[in-house]
């Protein structure tokens, strides 16, 4: 298969896997994008020359996907975590049979890659990438992250979210609470916040630091879709039909917050945002599968296309911010190179 330019947007390209896009992401480089399909294929996009090969990662769907520089790591509904690359295809890191492996996490600087089966979290460390069980938790995983140098992994659960520093073996992690059902979680680029959506329609954001958490609310639905801007001082949540982003600075009086909203659009619920790796952008997916750019300087966002009206599910930047991906829950896909 080969993604096909888009006539009328230039340096957009589009492919229909003709299945969910559950993920998608960029190896360092940017020469490589993967995205991870309902059907347990990881796609492997050349962005050079929008060719695309496919490795049969999964026996069933394949639910989650990461970048490292081991390569990509994904989960599935067959229980098995899967590493895939360009030059060897896929192979088995671990399998737990019957259950079904929906949260991965890695970092850029390869000190991490773990796996959420369960109430446990699984490491792969060393040279050949051993699996080890920490700990149970007290319920079952609903969210995976690693902060980008590998110093903390946190997982979210019932009543909390546990976090790992530093990250290795037997491990207990300490635990932050987080009242009722936490879900996504994602740290900001210097690892010193994270921030959780929870199941009751708010986001909890927490100063590493101090360990203490404040929560941000007025959502009209479940946020879905978290990401902080490059200086780590906004967070940009879905939960809304317009772009929503939170002053989560050290410098920022909490009872004068006020989220900067912009882009109030009638084409369904936010539902995946990636903020650029480098500039004051904001990449949007929405519900009734349009694509939007915001900028923070313009305090607005123009759509860039839509996806044949499927959900878009996943976005993500090449580290270097040049190029942008993403899918959605009917198959079609995008990669898109920016000027």
């Amino acid at each position: 298969m080969t993604f096909t330019p888009d006539a009328e947007l230039q340096g957009l390209l589009t492919a229909d896997f003709g299945s969910y896009v559950a993920g998608c992401a960029f190896l360092s480089d940017g020469e490589t994008v993967a995205y991870a399909l309902g059907d347990g294929r990881i796609a492997l996009l050349d962005t050079e020359t929008g060719e695309t090969d496919f490795a049969a990662a999964h026996t069933g769907a394949a639910l989650c996907l990461a970048a490292s520089p081991h390569g990509f790591i994904s989960g599935g509904d067959d229980g098995r975590v899967m590493l895939t690359t360009p030059e060897t295809g896929a192979r088995e890191l671990a399998a737990f049979p019957g259950q079904w492996v929906e949260h991965v996490a890695a970092c850029a600087t390869g000190r991490v890659l773990a796996a959420a089966v369960g109430k446990q979290v699984v490491l792969f460390t060393g040279d050949d990438l051993t699996p080890s069980q920490l700990p149970e938790l007290p319920s079952t995983i609903a969210g995976l992250a690693a902060s980008p140098d590998g110093r903390a992994l946190a997982a979210s659960h019932y009543d909390g979210v546990t976090v790992y520093a530093p990250v290795r073996p037997g491990a207990t992690g300490n635990r932050l609470d987080g009242p009722g059902s936490n879900l996504t979680v994602v740290f900001s680029p210097d690892g010193d916040r994270m921030a959780l959506a929870t199941q009751d329609k708010s986001v909890r954001v927490y100063d590493l630091a101090q360990s203490a958490g404040y929560l941000l609310e007025g959502y009209p639905a479940k946020v879905r879709c978290l990401s902080f801007a490059s200086d780590g001082n906004t967070l940009w949540t879905g939960g809304e039909q317009a772009f929503v982003g939170w002053p989560v600075g050290a410098d920022v009086d909490p009872a004068a917050r006020e989220a900067l909203v912009f882009g109030a659009f009638e084409h369904g619920m936010l539902g995946a945002v990636a903020a650029h790796p480098a500039m004051p952008l904001v990449a949007g997916g929405f519900d009734g599968g349009v694509v939007f750019l915001g900028s923070v300087d313009r305090r607005g966002a123009a759509p860039l296309f839509a996806l044949e009206s499927h959900r878009v599910t996943c976005l993500s930047w090449s580290p270097d911010g040049r190029r942008l991906a993403g899918g959605s829950d009917g198959g079609p896909a995008f990669f898109m190179r920016l000027a």
